[in-house]
């Protein structure tokens, strides 16, 4: 007669399970009491888990460190950290964004001042026309000046069109150097724009102007302001 042999799978992992049995309740837990002592137990009071613990295994090494969950001051800076990285990791992707744009838009320091240049020469060439404008309006009040005093002279009264004329013409003046004044400040704006593009194509292309961040026409300008009588 042929025997049947009985399975032995599950004999197998039930010895296997006792065998792992007395590991896993060797393992034990160390930590600090309230009083700051340190304890070693197989079991880990609720307590213990907000100091932090270390599990050993049968032998007494430590297999795991357990740190003590964040307080809420953690929590909040880890929060304001990832904030911060997160806005830096933002301004970088931007700073690369404008620096391929800015390469794409000049090869070299130097042809940013150019442009510079061409921008600085269309707003003193409008400051040259309206320093004409201010020429001819003394030369008129000087005129209108004249006329009076001769009136005056001759035992004439002086009319009162030509009194609100000549204020009507130093007005004129004054709205037109408020207006020289305003692009004057414009040029500042644009010179100090270009001259923040131009430090970082310096920085790029390892490579510094040699051009100035001024030009003729600015000096000629500013001569004649300085030169213009009340």
């Amino acid at each position: 007669m042929r025997l049947l042999k009985k399975p032995l799978g599950p004999v197998l992992l039930l010895t296997a399970g006792l065998a792992l049995a007395p590991a896993v309740m060797a393992e034990m837990y160390r930590f600090k009491d309230d009083n700051g002592k340190t304890v070693l137990s197989n079991t880990l009071p609720r307590e213990a888990r907000s100091k932090g613990y270390e599990i050993l295994d049968n032998s007494g090494r430590v297999i795991e460190k357990v740190p003590p969950p964040p307080t809420d001051e953690e929590i909040a800076e880890r929060k304001r950290q990832k904030e911060l990285e997160r806005k830096r990791k933002e301004q970088k992707e931007q700073q690369e964004k404008r620096d391929k744009r800015l390469m794409r838009q000049y090869s070299s320091p130097d042809d940013a001042v150019r442009a510079l240049h061409r921008k600085l020469r269309q707003r003193f060439s409008a400051i040259k026309l309206k320093l004409g404008n201010i020429n001819n309006l003394d030369s008129q009040v000087a005129d209108e000046r004249n006329r009076a005093a001769n009136m005056e002279r001759s035992g004439k009264e002086v009319p009162d069109s030509l009194r609100k004329k000549m204020k009507r013409l130093r007005a004129e003046k004054t709205d037109i150097m408020a207006e020289i004044q305003k692009e004057l400040e414009e040029v500042e704006a644009t010179r100090k724009e270009f001259r923040g593009q131009i430090k970082r194509l310096e920085e790029l292309t390892d490579k510094e102007r040699s051009l100035p961040l001024t030009v003729p026409e600015e000096e000629e300008a500013r001569k004649e302001l300085s030169e213009l009588k009340d």
